[in-house]
């Protein structure tokens, strides 16, 4: 059955033939895109007026049949000529994209749909992929209108258009709009495909451009200037016969890069070979990855290159742990940052060609105000790039590298980004999804002289939100070297620490230590715990997987009178290095005033809980009844730290209200000494338990040392 009314009468079908032999500007586009599938049901948030184009139904059991359609052709005949693609249809729903109710609706049927589709209707294709097992109905209404983003969302570019599309009159999906710089449609819409040659002259110039933009419209984003050059440097000025240079503290301006390793790099700066390197360094030695980023550097007229292979003595301690201590000033002044997104290892390179357009945007005609005839293509708002599956943003040390950086050249997958404190693009108007997480407050940014004495109380919340973000951020990727767990976070603890200015304890902070200490880990993310020592067990960085910091919860507000809380005696962090206070440490102890109450877990089960002692895990099964008096206490939902069998465990409420019978704290075993402990988990009470804080009531406080 067609999607079309069955117009039979020959004089309709004459004039079709006549316009067929005669092709005007208005005749369809000869580009076939490719079809999406089942896309999922994100919600819209406005209606369309409905114009009904309801074509003719089957009648007696008649199937109408669906004419073949034209080879080449972007849409089926209905479509182009009384659906959504009809001249004076098109041009009055696309008049009133600025409006969020109008639009262009009409009847057609699932079995129309897919008629059309399966002879090679792009439109019918998109429609019918939006069928799920509970559209039972054979009838369908599909309404289309268009809007213009705002950008609140963070997409770009500026006013790229929108088609929303509702399926029974209920909102479906939503396909941000692009094309070719050469389509007859390029003057009506903002939006134009991905650069996939990264390394051409265009995508150069496109970049400058953007460059040029931030320094001209962004007040935000700091100016590029000349600063102080790392302590050692490549010379690209020759990019065939690079070198290393030593700055001597002389300023100019110059790049970093951030990429994976990956894999060893047997060519890397060392004591034996560094005074070799200062004469001149073999290219064809280098991986492929820090040759493209010489040739980028030269490319955009700029002279010196930061790479950390090649400028830390990666055999000296004693050197590396003065340049890592300096992480924080070489990506902070840095003209921009290349990042090597999309390259697993070194030897990957990244200045490839980007593979063509996903295979779930779809071409469609355009019929332009002017009456040409373009191609527009949709491409479906919830499979835009993100990011997170980057090689780059698996890495631990990479984190520090693209949030210092004040720009980058983010070299991904798809395309070439460009990224600055304000916003994040890709080059040539490219459509870009929201980002998430780009950016840290303004306020961590500014010169020392402009720091405030008192933060404000929108400032610590700023900030605050943030800390969670990153560190959750930052504990969910790899770390080649165990030990380098706080090591690649130091630079971003160094920031925070200028404004904050409170003492920094392996992770944690002096001023909201009684809240930092409630992190805990997702439930998903649980791994052994490293059998070497990093960190103690109270911090964050004792053990592997994302961790969720201190949880937000209204019921525990420091500031409400019914808020307790236990007592912090003292709480010390020892640096591995005094070169390095944000860095390595090498012990640390923590001692607290409270109570303690002995308990049991299951924290092998998906679920853990926390029981006072009763019966023994397993608890019996559901079908065999408990005696009461057997019953375990259940007193919280708990959450360990790593996997690991310890059996005997200590619960140690740290913020509780008497009001709100909640509590939250840590779950310790014995750390071997007597009155010592190390934490193994945490906790906070189940919701509406009917035996509240009773288990608290009546201990005797004691001093509490947790390493």
């Amino acid at each position: 059955m067609p999607c079309f009314p069955p117009l039979r009468p020959l004089v309709h079908g004459f004039f079709r033939a006549v316009f067929k032999r005669r092709p005007s500007k208005t005749s369809r586009p000869t580009l076939r895109g490719q079809l999406s599938e089942h896309p999922p049901q994100p919600a819209v948030s406005a209606q369309a007026e409905r114009h009904t184009a309801s074509p003719s139904n089957t009648e007696g059991g008649e199937k109408h049949q669906v004419p073949g359609t034209p080879s080449g052709s972007l849409v089926c005949d209905f479509c182009w000529e009384t659906g959504l693609f009809a001249q004076d249809t098109f041009q009055r729903a696309w008049a009133l994209r600025g409006n969020a109710r109008t639009g262009f609706s009409y009847m057609t049927t699932w079995q129309q749909l897919q008629a059309s589709s399966d002879l090679g209707c792009n439109w019918c294709a998109v429609l019918y992929s939006t069928r799920t097992a509970s559209m039972q109905l054979e009838t369908v209404r599909v309404a289309v209108r268009f809007r213009v983003s705002n950008g609140s969302n963070g997409e770009t570019p500026k006013g790229v258009q929108i088609m929303v599309l509702m399926i029974n009159d209920r909102p479906h999906s939503s396909y941000y709009i692009y094309t070719q710089p050469d389509d007859p449609a390029a003057p009506y819409i903002v939006a134009r495909d991905r650069v996939l040659e990264v390394n051409s002259a265009t995508a150069q110039a496109m970049v400058l451009e953007s460059v040029a933009d931030c320094r001209r419209k962004h007040g935000r984003c700091p100016t590029p200037h000349d600063g102080p050059l790392p302590t050692r440097v490549i010379d690209c000025s020759d990019p065939n016969h690079p070198r290393l240079h030593l700055s001597n503290g002389a300023e100019a301006p110059y790049v970093a890069l951030s990429y994976v390793w990956g894999e060893a790099q047997p060519h890397r700066t060392t004591t034996g070979n560094v005074r070799t390197y200062l004469r001149g360094i073999d290219a064809a030695l280098l991986p492929q990855t820090i040759k493209d980023a010489i040739e980028c550097t030269y490319s955009f007229g700029m002279r010196y290159l930061w790479v950390d292979a090649l400028c830390i003595l990666q055999d000296s301690k004693d050197d590396k742990a003065r340049e890592i201590a300096q992480m924080r000033a070489i990506y902070q002044n840095a003209h921009f940052t290349i990042i090597a997104a999309s390259a697993h290892t070194v030897s990957e390179g990244f200045l490839h060609t980007r593979a063509p357009s996903s295979r779930h945007d779809v071409v469609l005609p355009f019929l332009c105000p002017n009456g040409n005839v373009g191609t527009m293509t949709l491409s479906p708002v919830w499979r835009q790039y993100d990011g997170l599956s980057e090689p780059i943003n698996q890495r631990a040390w990479c984190l520090e590298e693209r949030f210092l950086s004040p720009r980058a050249l983010v070299y991904a997958s798809h395309t070439l980004q460009f990224q600055c404190r304000t916003a994040t693009v890709n080059i040539g108007n490219a459509v870009c999804g929201p980002t998430v997480a780009q950016h840290l407050p303004d306020l961590l940014f500014r010169p020392d002289a402009e720091l405030p004495i008192t933060i404000s109380p929108s400032d610590k919340d700023a900030l605050r939100w943030a800390w969670l973000k990153i560190v959750g951020n930052y504990t969910q990727r790899a770390v080649t070297k165990p030990g380098d767990k706080l090591i690649a976070f130091a630079a971003i603890a160094e920031l925070f620490h200028r404004v904050w200015k409170t003492d920094y304890l392996a992770g944690l902070w002096r001023d909201t230590l009684i809240l930092d200490l409630l992190w805990f880990k997702n439930l998903e993310t649980r791994f052994e715990r490293p059998a070497r020592y990093r960190a103690p067990s109270w911090s964050w960085a004792a053990v592997d997987g994302r961790v969720l910091a201190s949880p937000i919860d209204d019921r525990l507000n420091p500031e409400s009178k019914n808020t307790q809380s236990c007592m912090i005696l003292g709480c010390e962090a020892v640096p591995a290095t005094p070169l390095f206070p944000f860095g390595k440490v090498s012990s640390g102890t923590l001692r607290l005033r409270g109570v303690m109450r002995k308990s049991t877990w299951n924290s092998g089960s998906p679920t853990p809980e926390l029981y006072l002692p009763g019966i023994p895990f397993p608890v019996i099964p559901e079908s065999e009844e408990t005696p009461p008096d057997q019953e375990a206490t259940h007193i919280g939902c708990a959450y360990p730290d790593s996997v690991e069998d310890v059996q005997e465990v200590w619960a140690i409420p740290v913020i509780w209200n008497s009001a709100m019978q909640y509590a939250t704290g840590l779950i310790v075993a014995s750390a071997g000494e007597e009155g010592t402990y190390r934490r193994v988990g945490h906790f906070h009470s189940p919701e509406d338990h009917p035996g509240g804080l009773a288990w608290m009531e009546g201990l005797e406080e004691r001093e509490i040392v947790i390493v």
